[in-house]
């Protein structure tokens, strides 16, 4: 995956600030150009997250000009667009200058209490999400909206056995590779109170679960001896969620890379709450590849 144009949004706070330290990291490692932009939006509030919003095209100007100050001072390539008719859409119209842009990635940051859940429930964040056809890295602010620091040492993909599924892999790889990070693909096998093997007596079931353990190892080996980058491979037994939540923590991976079905919502690669049940429970950064249809 080339990296050569990641694209920030930022509305003027400090919460939306909190998504600069992981586009300026990637973009240092990538020497991509960083895109900062800012959507006029149409009877906009006052304020947002506490903080005053920016309502004119003027105002805006000057304020991605104050930022993008601050990150060529560090060696950045930077470049500033304040979109000037204010729209009724933000994500959308997010999702049509990354097109317009050509935008290899999207950075967003997490707003509200609820982090992650905010994100991924009807927020600016999942809706650019369901928008953007490229990769679209969620992060989060720290505890008082502070940027958080973003240097994953670990980035972890779940896989399932499907090709949808595998379409995080190569960007995740790429990720790993200018990071100077270990990749992980992480299998999780069911096991007998949480798939249909339950109906199988106790024996059939785990003879069913070594089985499928051993078919999982081969695929996870077979998918790691295509990467141009190492890649440690682990397979785990229980509630994909858990076990997934479970492996990241043990691990502190500072990044997930998982590949989503955007335009469904979070609707990704094993059910339609399983992706959102995981991001609900870390709280590493998760990179959101669509899936082509």
């Amino acid at each position: 995956m080339a990296m050569e144009r990641i694209l920030i949004p930022l509305d003027g706070s400090r919460l939306a600030e909190a998504a600069l330290p992981a586009g300026c990291r990637l973009g240092a490692a990538t020497r991509a150009t960083l895109v900062l932009l800012h959507v006029l939006e149409r009877n906009a509030t006052p304020q947002i997250h506490g903080e005053r919003h920016l309502t004119g095209t003027a105002e805006a100007e000057a304020y991605l000009a104050q930022v993008a100050q601050r990150l060529t001072a560090d060696g950045l390539a930077v470049e500033c667009h304040a979109h000037a008719d204010p729209v009724g859409d933000v994500a959308a119209s997010i999702a049509v200058h990354a097109d317009a842009h050509a935008i290899d990635l999207t950075v967003v940051c997490t707003h509200g209490a609820g982090g992650i859940r905010d994100a991924l429930w009807g927020s600016i964040a999942q809706q650019v999400v369901q928008h953007s056809t490229y990769p679209v890295l969620l992060v989060r602010a720290g505890g008082h909206g502070e940027p958080a620091d973003f240097q994953p040492a670990t980035i972890m993909v779940p896989l399932d056995g499907t090709a949808a599924a595998e379409a995080a892999v190569p960007h995740a790889a790429a990720l790993a590779r200018n990071l100077a990070a270990q990749l992980r693909l992480v299998f999780v096998v069911p096991t007998l109170d949480t798939s249909a093997q339950s109906s199988f007596s106790p024996r059939a079931s785990r003879m069913l679960a070594d089985v499928q353990e051993r078919q999982a190892s081969a695929y996870l080996e077979r998918v790691a001896g295509a990467l141009d980058v190492p890649a440690h491979t682990e397979i785990r037994r229980g509630n994909a969620v858990t076990e997934l939540a479970t492996d990241t923590g043990e691990h502190a991976d500072g990044l997930i890379a998982i590949a989503t079905h955007g335009r469904a919502g979070l609707q990704a690669i094993w059910s339609p709450s399983t992706a959102a049940r995981l991001l609900r429970r870390t709280q590493a950064p998760i990179l959101l590849v669509p899936i082509a249809e």
